[in-house]
């Protein structure tokens, strides 16, 4: 205990006991050597459900149609082989068709995206077109003038 000399109103003085263990600031009511229990391993568990139900409709998948012909005249031809690519990379064809007897071709399902369509016919005749855009839903037209090889 610490005695000390205290004017309530500035005058007089008078002897006050301030008890530092009750009046201080740093009292500290936990008696220290009380045990406590302390988890340091805490766990936490969170479960979410999450339900999605998509309806389409729409068909939202391309198409790509077209003509074959030889360069430099309107003669259809048939039984050309017709390869697409996706991108400009002519690696593995996402798509294989011939055209038909009257040298039209289709290849429907598509994924939006651009490719590369590559066509041959009889050994002697190519083609090859790059940056074909196709967009959800869209009909792209292609015509397909093959050329003789050199």
């Amino acid at each position: 205990m610490e005695t000390q000399k205290v004017s309530p109103d500035g005058r007089s003085k008078e002897e006050k006991t301030i008890r530092l263990e009750k009046d201080s600031i740093q009292y500290n009511a936990q008696d220290m050597e009380q045990h406590q229990r302390l988890d340091f391993n805490p766990s936490q568990s969170n479960t979410q459900n999450l339900n999605i139900f998509i309806k389409n409709n729409h068909d939202l998948s391309g198409k790509i149609i077209g003509v074959t012909c030889l360069e430099g005249s309107t003669e259809r031809v048939a039984n050309a082989e017709i390869l697409l690519y996706f991108g400009t990379e002519c690696k593995t064809p996402v798509h294989k068709t011939t055209s038909d007897a009257n040298g039209n071709f289709r290849i429907e399902e598509l994924p939006p995206g651009y490719y590369t369509i590559c066509s041959k016919y009889d050994g002697n005749y190519w083609y090859k077109s790059y940056f074909i855009k196709v967009l959800p839903g869209q009909k792209v037209f292609e015509s397909i003038r093959l050329r003789k090889a050199d």
